[in-house]
């Protein structure tokens, strides 16, 4: 689309700066500061209208991702049909070159220009569906409460063996805070359930990735909660970039050849969990198993084996839900 205006917006918790100019102009450009709230983008789009006279089908917006505090602006213009590119903040960060101190202002008119520049490959935001976003919550919860009961059994297990008798008092605390993160956690666990429940497709989607071998419930939620329902990823290979697992070469000239490795550029969360799907493959006889030793004695690397696994499982995810089929377990051709 032929979009007439480009605007940055810095956002922040409190408060938003626009920067905006016209395609016909892009070196004139106009800054303004509004509340991060739907009544303060109300007013920007009223400020803009009053200034260019147009409508906000015509107007083009790039954000920064900043987590939640980018809801208010998400909210308002997947209301109001605008059209907004939430980017990636490194990537955003590393398209601006050398820079010599930092504003708002600054900040937003860089937003405005990167979103000029790159425009045909931007990548319209879309609202996920209120129950991928209570799912989304509740895996961070879940999350958040497993690591600090862990952090607990930790200090049990320490203080258990070396200090039983001082520490008596406060192991009894401390085992009781475990057993209560225990109860909160399978709460939070029967209450994904019951979310996922609410959505049909999504319930669907669920249960094919979680029949695939060795794939758990969590990680069959965050695979669904990460693809929005399999709609923001149309390829397996796509999402294993995304989690970290499809490897990358350096070459150039005749001094730098590296072999493929995996970025750290990832979600490292749902790499972790694939790592554990991965390692669980090859604890009994099964196609994983096999593969694995075969690769073994072919004497390839522990890791790099297991990061074919990892795609596999991932390819598989995804090849239940397009083919609308359970994963069969050592299939087997029938002639």
């Amino acid at each position: 689309m032929n979009y007439k205006l480009f605007a940055g917006i810095d956002i922040s918790k409190l408060k938003t700066d626009v920067v905006f100019f016209l395609a016909e102009d892009p070196d004139e450009c106009f800054h303004g500061t509004f509340a991060n709230s739907d009544a303060g983008y109300t007013e920007m789009i009223t400020w803009i209208h009053h200034l260019t006279k147009l409508s906000i089908s015509d107007m083009f917006f790039c954000a920064e991702d900043t987590g939640i505090y980018a809801l208010p602006a998400c909210t308002f213009f997947s209301d109001q049909g605008g059209n907004l590119w939430v980017e990636n903040a490194l990537r955003l960060k590393r398209s601006l070159g050398l820079k010599r101190g930092k504003s708002d202002k600054a900040d937003a008119a860089a937003i405005a220009e990167y979103g000029f520049i790159h425009r045909r490959k931007a990548f319209l935001f879309s609202m996920p569906s209120k129950t991928i976003s209570k799912i989304k919550y509740l895996l961070s919860c879940r999350r958040q409460l497993v690591k600090q009961q862990t952090a607990l059994k930790n200090v049990c297990g320490e203080l258990e063996e070396f200090d039983r008798e001082s520490a008596e008092f406060t192991l009894q605390i401390r085992k009781a805070l475990i057993k209560e993160y225990d109860n909160k956690i399978s709460l939070l666990e029967e209450k994904l359930l019951c979310y996922v429940k609410e959505d049909a497709l999504l319930e669907k989607q669920y249960r094919l990735v979680n029949s695939v071998y060795c794939i758990g419930p969590q990680t069959a939620m965050f695979i669904v909660v990460l693809t929005q329902g399999f709609s923001l990823f149309d390829n397996p290979r796509k999402f294993a970039c995304y989690c970290g697992l499809a490897p990358f070469g350096k070459k150039s000239g005749t001094t730098l050849n590296t072999k493929p490795k995996v970025s750290h550029l990832a979600n490292k969360r749902i790499k972790t969990l694939l790592t554990m799907c991965a390692l669980n493959t090859i604890k009994k006889d099964n196609e994983f198993k096999r593969y694995y030793d075969r690769k073994i004695k072919e004497g390839k690397h522990h890791s790099s084996i297991l990061n074919v696994l990892r795609n596999k499982l991932v390819s598989r995810a995804f090849s239940a839900v397009a083919n609308d089929r359970p994963y069969v377990k050592d299939y087997q051709l029938v002639a």
